[in-house]
């Protein structure tokens, strides 16, 4: 069993800003991937609904989960199952994505943590995936900030 992946990052905006940007479609699809991936994601943020984000690298693929947590401003989670992988559409091959913010000044803190890893090769994909995403989310939440002030 692969131990959990966190990363936080200081971000220069207040909480709203950063969660505008976790949680607005335009914006997710900006640090989720290239515009040639022609992200799809569909979600009503409500608790236990679907999250899905269908897209193409290389192939087609569907990612999806169900809303866990929705406090707007503190906490986003959810679980995650990616087409790609391969796996049985089973509770244990879900991965969960945790999103906490809080408040330091005019700043925030954003901690993301993900759990569960059914494969080795899904814990590595997303380490390396998230390392480099949490600093597109930390770079967009920053932009939307200097736009509002």
């Amino acid at each position: 069993m692969n131990p959990a992946f966190e990363k936080t990052v200081i971000i220069n905006a207040i909480p709203k800003t950063v969660w505008n940007a976790l949680t607005d479609f335009n914006l997710m699809k900006q640090w989720m991937g290239e515009s040639e991936m022609n992200l799809e994601i569909i979600t009503d943020w409500n608790v236990n609904g679907p999250i899905i984000i269908n897209g193409f690298h290389h192939a087609k693929f569907q990612n999806k989960g169900t809303v866990l947590k929705h406090e707007p401003n503190r906490l986003l989670e959810y679980s995650h199952l990616s087409s790609l992988s391969r796996l049985e559409d089973n509770h244990e091959n879900y991965s969960i994505l945790r999103f906490q913010l809080s408040q330091l000044k005019q700043q925030t803190a954003l901690t993301l943590t993900i759990e569960n890893f059914p494969t080795e090769t899904i814990y590595k994909h997303l380490c390396f995936y998230w390392r480099a995403t949490v600093e597109k989310v930390k770079t967009i939440s920053k932009q939307q900030g200097e736009l509002v002030n």
